[in-house]
């Protein structure tokens, strides 16, 4: 019996002791179990791209909510997303690697979100009715709750508003009296509910021009302001109220709000509401990972450990790990006091805020990078604790749609130290919390009871557990409840007789089965040497009276694949029969 190993892609296929190619599975200590597929459980879908998800938790059970580009939405009890953005909507950047996704926490019974474009929002589960300003002045990339903190990250706060007039520009001219500004600041403009004049969009970022101390003009880049090139702008004809702001941006700088208060981020020792600037080489910050103890903040190059200390520091920063930060910032993904994140070189887990472990060397992470195209801001992951399983979705090879399209997922089996691949079209990958499924929703996933997943006493169907979820191309919630995707599993490469060509004259794929419905095949692989390419042999279809797949395939070098549709509970291996050449 030869027993699919690990995947170790990294590795020569040549003496190789793990599996070449594991897609479509999840890895358990002994062979391979089937992923489940995406199941829309939304009966509606988000007006744009997802670019957040997240999970409330209460007395009452758990709540999810969503962002697009544009709004906030809480999903209801007929599994509906309902609009609950404030007045005016939001205006997250769509332009590739400068992307705004949303970024959740809970604080009490307050559900806190940020995109970094407009202010930071706040729902309170008590007694909104929409998101309003958490805080009108700062905005932020990330958000997250520390101790009895709201913490937050990559900062960008309003040093001036200026209001002017919409129906006095002339001349491309703005007046605004006594502005202070000068040419080259950039100013966010703010439409204040009133319609967008020509050539503006509310929430973009452009360069002033100065003209005097009372009037300017401005530009859609730094040179055009230097060169005087101005945005055509004129009068609305009617008086109407807009802003320009003037920001002061700190992608290194980490703000928390006052001791058991959200609201109020004056720096304060009575209150401990303060910031930090941890100035350096290391990058942007990328990621603020919460906690009851400590935060944990991702730079690009470098990690750092927030502890509270009291008044009059509040919180002192130790750096944890040097030139090892987070490549991605939606890569990280934290459970319990784990941490996986990954970084320039592969993939990391961070264990108690201090024990850095690489989890992909010489395993996965060259196949990775090599597989990678672009949305790299776009790169999602989500934990299922009740698998032990950490799942990042990407954009890699035969990607098809839009650059917002992930295309391919990378699973971990923590337990076990293991990995596998699989293929499903994502926008977004989150953990989610399980709602309650009706009869309705199961006959969604399979018009049979015999062929569910699961069985009906499965604690997959459990009202708030927590696994994987995410949106796909249409826009639409689910989570990973459906059929097994179909797996693929090449064993190692061997040889039938040792030093010799051999033939392979049957194949009999080891499946555990619980009420099995599918089919399986084997497919042998070959080559005379190890300068040969591979050849891909006629794949047989197991016979229904043994589980046998005869082969007739000759070679010195011989490998199977595979391949498993249906219901099924572990592919472990393959038995072989082989015999040299020529010998019968």
């Amino acid at each position: 019996m030869i027993e699919f190993g690990e995947l170790l892609a990294d590795l020569p296929t040549y003496a190789n002791p793990g599996a070449i190619k594991v897609d479509g599975v999840i890895p358990a200590k002994i062979g391979y179990r089937g992923f489940p597929n995406f199941a829309e459980r939304s009966t509606n879908a988000l007006g744009t791209t997802a670019v957040g998800l997240f999970t409330s938790f209460s007395s009452v059970g758990s709540t999810n909510y969503a962002g697009d580009t544009t709004k906030l939405y809480q999903y209801d009890s007929s599994q509906a997303f309902n609009d609950k953005s404030k007045a005016g909507n939001y205006s997250n950047s769509t332009t590739e690697n400068d992307r705004d996704f949303w970024s959740f926490t809970q604080f009490g019974s307050r559900i806190i979100a940020s995109n970094y474009a407009d202010p930071i929002q706040y729902f309170d589960e008590t007694s909104s009715s929409l998101f309003g300003d958490l805080i009108s002045t700062i905005h932020a990339k990330y958000v997250a709750t520390v101790r009895d903190f709201v913490f937050a990250g990559y900062t960008k706060e309003i040093e001036t508003a200026k209001t002017f007039d919409s129906n006095t520009i002339s001349s491309n001219q703005i007046t605004i009296t006594a502005h202070g500004w000068l040419t080259g600041d950039t100013v966010v403009y703010d439409r204040n509910g009133n319609t967008a004049l020509t050539n503006l969009t509310d929430g973009s970022t452009y360069y002033v021009i100065k003209v005097d101390a009372d009037t300017i003009k401005l530009a859609t880049t730094a040179a055009n302001a230097v060169a005087g090139t101005a945005i055509t702008l004129s009068a609305t004809g009617g008086s109407q109220t807009h802003k320009l702001q003037k920001f002061t941006t700190n992608f290194q700088r980490v703000k928390w709000s006052a001791l058991n208060d959200s609201s109020d981020w004056t720096p304060s020792t009575a209150t401990q509401s303060g910031y930090q600037d941890v100035v350096g080489t290391h990058g942007k910050i990328q990621a603020v990972v919460g906690g009851e103890d400590f935060a944990t903040i991702f730079f690009e190059r470098a990690i750092y450990r927030a502890d509270y200390t009291g008044s009059p520091l509040i919180f002192t920063f130790n750096k944890i790990a040097d030139n090892i930060g987070a490549f991605a910032p939606r890569s990280v993904a934290s459970f319990g006091n784990m941490v996986f994140f990954l970084a320039d070189d592969g993939f990391y887990k961070l264990t108690g805020g201090q024990q850095l472990e690489p989890i992909g060397n010489g395993k996965i992470d060259d196949f990775f990078y090599n597989d990678l195209l672009t949305n790299i801001d776009g790169i999602t992951s989500a934990i299922d604790p009740n698998n032990s399983l950490v799942v990042w979705s990407y954009r890699g090879e035969g990607a098809t749609g839009g650059i917002s399209l992930n295309n391919k997922l990378l699973v971990f089996n923590y337990a076990v130290n293991r990995w596998s691949t699989a293929s499903v079209d994502l926008e977004y990958l989150a953990t989610s919390a399980q709602e309650a499924f009706t009869l309705e929703a199961l006959d969604e996933i399979s018009s049979s009871i015999d062929t569910l997943p699961y069985s009906l006493d499965s604690y997959r169907w459990l009202d708030g557990q927590i696994g994987l979820a995410g949106f796909n191309s249409s826009h639409k919630f689910g989570k990973f409840s459906g059929s097994n995707v179909d797996a693929t599993i090449d064993t190692k490469e061997f040889e039938g007789t040792e030093g010799k060509r051999s033939t392979l004259i049957n194949c009999t794929p080891i499946v555990d089965v619980d009420g099995f419905t599918g089919t399986v095949t084997a497919t042998p692989i070959t080559r005379s040497s190890q300068a040969d390419a591979v050849t891909v042999g006629t794949a047989v279809s197991e016979r229904s009276n043994n589980g046998d797949c005869p082969l007739r395939s000759t070679s010195r070098y011989h490998r199977i694949r595979i391949i498993a549709s249906g219901k099924f509970t572990t592919l472990s291996g393959v038995q072989i029969e082989a015999r040299p050449e020529g010998r019968r």
